[in-house]
């Protein structure tokens, strides 16, 4: 079919046909490709947006509004995510979206990430475990899941131009983690780079990314999409691994057909280039619309999963709420017009949305409510009304959060803290009601030190989307036992975070510290005060770690460590306990954080029964990206695994030896001091010694080279010889 289109044609298909199709052409047999946002719910159009306003609702289809990512991260629950994407998976379908542009695979570098209600964790393997099981679900459905943002793009801020300064391990072992995995493991139909520069390249453009990694290392054959208006020079684009760029018709069409012309750019890399397109097309032309969805069974479903995102994170014992007969004290105007979403390409239309106030009353009939704000400010009159509603109830449920001006995509955040006008009510119904149940709705980490010193409870509910009500009421009256897990950090305060007065940069970002300077990462290495761990979160039930067995078996790769724990909920209420996994590396000079989640596992402890969890780590649990084989290995060395609730209360350990794999030694060159072969390559340092002479101290310190230059001079090694011992020396460098 390539050979039949004419060459201006293919130089069109290289671009989208308009905002949300591409390979659309006369020449082209079958229907064109249609994508959609979005990671929460699909966006679709109802009819024609005027004047580019693609965000307003008034042009949009109703879908399931599913709860933020940072929620569906909370739940730590692999299967109940996978479902989340088959949902959505079955919407794309009868809209006939062919490729789903979720989900979002980068880290939360910073509590003030703009776009980190988009993202599943700071960590890198829970965001990778995620990832796959919405991939998994979405693409269940015959749709094509597209992860992004192809690398690095952990701000909001210069996010077009900003420059990301990087080392290859922290890069791999970090922020690529997700997209290799999920890449390895699920093979997204689609990729979409980033806006973003990568050590001065952009990413759509980068020969690195897109060819050197993607392609050559990862062996993807899927298709590579720009982010919408990220290309900035389409020939180097296409040279480099881009197969399509969004939004159409493109501005670059000339720059194209120009250097064919003058041959800078061949037809035979044009075809290339075309290649995953006419691949994707073929898998998406006979797939056939789905013609009825169950959108009440999805909402229902969608609450289920809002119920297991919300963590319970202060509880003195006022919940659950028992007497529903007694005075409720409703204040916030998020509980009459709800925060559910965190915008941009995110924005769904819900089929049904929920609203705290309506719900609420169905339940508790005696109450009363205060608006308390209006958005970010409040005034003397909505404090008095505030502070009568509070006076005159037994309990309050405080509605506080960010607000779409604080916390959206496209801006990062200034500051950790709520709204000053919020935290003005608030300040004010505590000195009138102590039994404050706060209920908090955002995308990211909260300074929240003072609602926590002055409340009795507080429930972190993130964005929840079209179930913003009913799944907190199931957490608040006892139905549901909560069981949300944080999948970040909530430091003290901004001043504590790693990357305080440098976040957000302008111009260009220095990564090559992340290893250990990002969450918990950060945090319990260096034994630095929280707020709230990685992994916490409160249950009514009591669960408690009976018994764990370890089974070791290192020539099984699949199951190196075979961990057994017995969990006995003492309790009257059936709740789930969230198992974690972590491994600490016990390498000397190997630079790494205290311990990194390895494993975990979700499961429902029925009330006074015991529950048996099985936890596997494969060797890769243990591995580490090495910069000289650019490659993941695992090191022989000692290695404790720990089984905790959280990353701060371990339950058990056990320490465990690697002896079958590779040996550890950082990269080395001829500029690197003696010291360096003793401590790595012995062998050549007891050959220096016994064919020159014992090494003095300090000339353990000069520089390998110069000993050598030395040693040549000496002993009159001819040139020759001594260029096959540095030869056979740069070979073990490379190992």
């Amino acid at each position: 079919m390539m050979k039949k289109i004419p060459l201006e044609e293919k130089v069109k298909l290289t671009s989208g046909q308009g905002n949300w199709h591409f390979f659309e052409s006369e020449h082209v047999e079958g229907r064109r490709i249609n994508v959609a946002d979005g990671p929460h719910g699909v966006r679709v159009y109802a009819k024609p947006v005027k004047d580019g306003d693609f965000l307003s609702k008034r042009y949009l289809e109703p879908a399931t509004l599913f709860p933020c990512a940072s929620a569906m991260g909370s739940t730590w629950n692999r299967r109940l995510i996978e479902n989340v994407g088959r949902t959505i998976g079955k919407e794309c379908r009868h809209h006939q979206v062919d490729v789903l542009l979720a989900p979002g695979m980068n880290l939360k570098r910073s509590p003030l990430g703009g776009r980190n209600f988009e993202y599943y964790s700071e960590d890198p393997f829970l965001t990778s475990e995620m990832g796959q099981a919405f991939v998994r679900g979405v693409q269940s459905e015959n749709v094509g899941a597209c992860i992004k943002h192809y690398g690095l793009n952990e701000q909001e801020t210069m996010r077009r131009f900003v420059d990301v300064r990087i080392d290859e391990r922290t890069m791999h072992e970090m922020y690529l983690y997700p997209f290799y995995h999920v890449i390895k493991k699920e093979n997204p139909w689609m990729v979409m780079s980033s806006y973003n520069k990568l050590n001065g390249d952009y990413a759509s453009e980068s020969a690195y990314l897109l060819q050197d990694v993607l392609r050559e290392r990862w062996g993807y054959r899927g298709v590579v999409v720009s982010d919408w208006g990220a290309v900035q020079d389409k020939v180097k684009s296409i040279k480099n691994g881009m197969n399509i760029e969004m939004p159409g018709p493109s501005h670059f069409e000339d720059q194209v057909k120009d250097a064919l012309q003058e041959g800078t750019l061949t037809e035979e890399a044009l075809d290339k280039s075309l290649e995953p397109l006419f691949a994707l097309h073929e898998k998406v032309k006979p797939i056939k619309r789905l013609k009825t969805i169950d959108l009440d069974e999805h909402h229902a479903f969608a609450r289920q999963v809002a119920s297991e995102a919300i963590v319970l994170l202060e509880n003195d014992g006022i919940l659950p709420v028992k007497d529903k007969e007694q005075k409720i004290g409703i204040i916030g105007k998020f509980a009459k017009e709800p925060r559910i979403n965190g915008g941009g390409s995110s924005t769904v239309q819900p089929y049904k949305q929920e609203v705290p106030l309506i719900e609420f009353s169905k339940i508790f009939e005696n109450h009363a409510y205060a608006d308390g704000y209006h958005e970010n400010d409040t005034s003397e009159t909505l404090i008095d009304e505030a502070v009568d509603v509070a006076r005159e109830s037994d309990t309050v449920f405080f509605f506080t959060g960010t607000t779409e001006t604080i916390e959206t995509e496209g801006k990062d955040r200034d500051h950790m803290m709520l709204p000053q006008g919020h935290l003005e009510v608030f300040d004010a119904i505590r000195k009138a009601n102590r039994n404050i149940v706060v209920i908090l709705s955002n995308g990211s980490a909260l300074d929240l030190r003072e609602l926590r010193a002055h409340s009795r409870a507080m429930l972190e509910t993130w964005f929840l989307g079209g179930a913003a009500a009913n799944a907190v009421l199931d957490i608040i009256t006892g139905k549901t036992s909560p069981s949300g897990r944080l999948q970040e950090t909530f430091p003290l305060k901004l001043k504590n975070t790693p990357h305080y007065a440098t976040f957000p940069p302008l111009i260009s970002v220095d990564y090559h510290k992340d290893l250990i300077m990002n969450g918990y990462r950060h945090y319990d290495t260096h034994d630095y005060e929280v707020l709230y761990p990685f992994g916490y979160g409160l249950s009514y039930a009591d669960i408690a770690y009976k018994t764990i067995d370890w089974k070791i078996n290192e020539p099984d790769a699949q199951a190196f460590v075979r961990i057994e724990v017995v969990l006995e909920n003492k309790s009257d209420i059936d709740a789930y306990e969230t198992v974690q996994v972590y491994v600490t590396t016990r390498i000397e000079t190997l630079v790494k954080p205290l311990k990194e989640l390895r494993a975990f596992e979700k499961v429902l402890v029925a009330a006074k029964k015991t529950e048996k969890v099985r936890i596997t780590l494969p060797l890769e649990a243990f591995e580490t990206y090495d910069e000289t084989r650019h490659d993941f290995v695992v090191y022989n060395g000692d290695y404790e695994i720990s089984v905790a609730r959280h990353s701060r209360e371990i339950h058990g350990t056990k320490t465990v030896s690697i002896t079958k794999q590779d040996t550890y030694r950082p990269p080395i060159t001829l500029d690197y001091p003696v010291k360096f072969l003793e401590l790595y390559l012995p062998q050549w340092h007891e050959y220096i010694e016994k064919n020159y002479r014992p090494l003095r101290w300090h000339e353990t310190e000069e520089p390998i080279w110069r000993i050598l230059d030395r040693y040549k001079r000496h002993k009159a090694i001819s040139e020759e010889d001594m260029q096959a011992i540095i030869s056979k020396l740069k070979e073990d460098f490379n190992g």
